[in-house]
């Protein structure tokens, strides 16, 4: 995570900033607006009376934000607070190289109402923390297992088709979206004593759960896995099936194959490349597993779910 303060190494240029007013997403009462927007050359950098949380889907490109210029790419995920001016650019004007992102504007007045209504449950010493930054400050995370994208996804839709009941289940969406980024800013912030971070670098089991669902596509190795949490090969073998209901071996193709179908969901990539980011180097056995898993070939797949926009 960065949370940035506007002192920064690589200033961005500086031009005529446009405020985008409430009034731009927000006709009614209704707190929230989502886009999918692809990003291109014309938009100029403004700033925003409301919160937005931008998530990049796919491409490559670059944010300038505050007085910074990052590098982005998918899974790339910013909360861009009242105030905090920015712009997204695409890498080239390549179609091949798309930016396509998401934007997530949520109504200021909203942010206190759910404080209001759901501090009286909640632990935490502060409710989501991330939603109340100063303008010219940001945050920046990397959404590694692309788990938000099917939030995001599910949010556009409610949106847009707003079926009976959207309002309430966009709510939902925000609460879990929300949850996960906390987790992603504090990573093992409530972890039991047993799970947390150790001197020796080792952590407790659910946290390795967690690692192996944003590092599934990597080559992760059940030995070195066991032994982070000084744990035998064969009782980490033993308490994985247990957590899990499953083998190793059959949960990491699990999670490879979820992570395949985010991108043949969200993306035009080639199946070549999407066999290869999810971790396979055999075309013909992410094919395989793919099949045996889903029931269908990715291109199949990818045909049955671009039939239910």
């Amino acid at each position: 995570m960065d949370n940035h303060d506007n002192k920064g190494s690589i200033s961005a240029t500086k031009a005529s900033v446009h405020h985008s007013p409430i009034s731009e997403h927000f006709q009614d009462s209704f707190p929230l607006f989502i886009n999918r927007w692809e990003e291109g050359f014309h938009l100029k950098e403004h700033d925003h009376a409301y919160l937005e949380i931008v998530y990049v889907m796919t491409g490559q490109g670059y944010h300038y934000i505050g007085e910074q210029i990052e590098h982005i790419t998918k899974g790339s995920i910013y909360i861009v607070p009242v105030g905090t001016s920015h712009i997204l650019r695409p890498r080239d004007t390549s179609s091949k190289n798309k930016l396509i992102v998401y934007n997530l504007c949520i109504h200021p007045n909203f942010i206190s109402h759910l404080k209001s209504l759901l501090m009286p449950f909640i632990q935490d010493n502060e409710f989501f923390p991330e939603l109340s930054g100063k303008p010219g400050t940001y945050i920046a995370l990397v959404d590694r297992g692309l788990d938000l994208s099917l939030w995001f996804d599910q949010l556009y839709r409610e949106y847009t088709e707003k079926r009976l009941g959207y309002e309430t289940s966009m709510f939902g969406i925000l609460l879990q979206v929300m949850t996960h980024l906390i987790r992603l800013t504090t990573p093992n912030v409530h972890a039991t004593s047993t799970e947390k971070l150790q001197g020796n670098g080792s952590v407790g089991f659910s946290a390795i759960i967690a690692y192996i669902d944003s590092h599934a596509t990597e080559p992760l190795k059940l030995e070195q896995l066991a032994s982070r949490i000084n744990m035998s090969t064969r009782n980490f073998i033993r308490l994985f099936r247990k957590a899990t209901g499953m083998g190793f071996s059959d949960y990491m193709q699990l999670k490879r194959i979820e992570f395949a179908c985010r991108l043949l969901y969200s993306t035009d990539e080639k199946i070549s490349y999407i066999a290869l980011t999810a971790g396979y180097k055999d075309l013909g056995h992410f094919r395989k597993i793919f099949r045996k898993l889903m029931g269908v070939n990715p291109n199949e797949y990818r045909k049955n779910r671009a039939g239910t926009d």
